[in-house]
């Protein structure tokens, strides 16, 4: 249950928890569960801390556990068992939402270490909770981009996410750093304890750097004068590039792809910037600049996903797009996104009219569109259709 500030129950209600304690004793005895934990219920709604009514409760879940076990019960028995067991299902996962409404308050304060706690406790609750899930899993990336963990001190975790801050961007002027330094010493927090959270931020940041040149270009990219432009931007030194590149290229012989996504837009511009943010995410990514590119890709490659957008050389091509991949045997199962501006409202009532899946708006917030596409990728699950056979007379719609 979420903690709250606990005010002692006054004279006259400590009698009134004192009757409804024995009366539940009394109820439990005769097998009468469901009454007694009505009863149970009003105490801990006067007293939350009272033990005797938490270790009623208790006694009731033993009860029911071991007369489940048993055979020959009575009808009325068994199913005053089946309503607690219902009941007490219900409560598990009201309080496991109550957990994750907390904890989603608690990152939007900033306060990870809080909302870990009450994450672990809503999956102990509720281990099917999918918000639970998603959460925790937004927690662990919070996490790993500050090189961080739930258990650092909340002065610890200001002072790295203030670093990261101070840092992410290129090489701090003076002044940023000397805004670091007089928080470190707000914080408490010791010269070299410092120094070495500084260090692995950096090192996280250049070791991201890197992650998307990789993506981008291969092995190819990491030319000399790329790296030493990144070592200097970040401070990291030799040895420590040295480290960094051999974690990296560990990690990205294990490294696995969330999914495929084709990405169909005409502004250069949009789709280098679009390619290279869904690079970073660890998603396979077809560029294509035109809808005939987009076109001869899905002759021999089938996405997972299409990202495209509609309106090519001043016209609503987007749609005859979408109308082929879902006329396809080979892409009807892909999932299909719009790019498109907010206020484009008519568009996005034909689109959903047509079927499209998800629309998303310009200029795009790229959390809900990484988001978006990993929940079209665990909706479809596992299976992959072949790669499409495309009619020559489809094709030739868009020559």
């Amino acid at each position: 249950m979420p903690e709250k500030n606990v005010t002692p129950p006054a004279e006259n209600e400590k009698k009134q928890i004192t009757d409804w304690l024995l009366e539940s004793d009394k109820l439990i005895r005769s097998g009468r569960y469901l009454v007694a934990d009505e009863l149970l219920q009003k105490v801990l709604g006067v007293d939350p801390t009272n033990e005797n009514a938490r270790s009623y409760q208790e006694r009731i879940q033993f009860l029911i556990k071991q007369l489940s076990q048993r055979a020959g019960l009575s009808t009325e028995l068994q199913e005053e068992i089946r309503k607690y067991t219902e009941l007490l299902g219900r409560r598990k996962v009201s309080q496991s939402s109550s957990l994750v409404e907390m904890a989603q308050k608690s990152l939007e304060a900033g306060d990870l270490k809080r909302a870990f706690i009450d994450i672990t406790k809503a999956l102990a609750l509720d281990p099917e909770n999918s918000y639970a899930k998603a959460l925790m899993q937004q927690l662990a990336e919070l996490q790993k981009k500050h090189s961080g963990s739930p258990q650092d001190p909340e002065n610890v975790f200001k002072f790295r996410s203030f670093a990261w801050e101070t840092w992410h961007r290129s090489h701090p002027t003076e002044a940023q750093l000397g805004n670091l330094k007089r928080l470190q010493r707000q914080l408490a927090i010791p010269d070299e304890a410092a120094s070495q959270i500084e260090r692995e931020v950096r090192n996280r940041l250049y070791r991201d750097a890197l992650a998307e040149i990789w993506r981008s270009g291969g092995i190819s990219a990491f030319t000399l004068p790329v790296i030493d432009e990144l070592r200097n931007r970040y401070g990291v030194s030799k040895a420590d590039h040295q480290a960094v590149e051999m974690a990296l290229l560990k990690e990205s012989r294990n490294d696995r792809v969330r999914g495929t996504v084709l990405v169909v837009e005409e502004d250069e511009n949009s789709l280098l910037e679009v390619t290279q943010k869904l690079r970073a995410q660890s998603f396979a990514v077809i560029a294509a600049a035109s809808i005939e590119e987009g076109l001869s890709t899905l002759e021999t490659v089938s996405p997972d996903i299409v990202l495209s957008g509609i309106h090519f050389q001043g016209k609503p091509l987007g749609f005859d797009l979408f109308e082929f991949i879902r006329s396809s045997p080979a892409t009807r199962h892909a999932a299909f996104l719009f790019m498109a501006p907010a206020f484009d409202r008519t568009t996005r009532i034909i689109g959903k009219r047509l079927g499209v899946d998800e629309f998303i708006f310009k200029p795009i917030d790229y959390e809900i569109l990484v988001g978006t596409l990993i929940g079209k990728l665990m909706a479809k699950g596992s299976q992959k259709p072949l790669a499409p056979q495309m009619p020559s007379t489809i094709k030739r719609r868009f020559t």
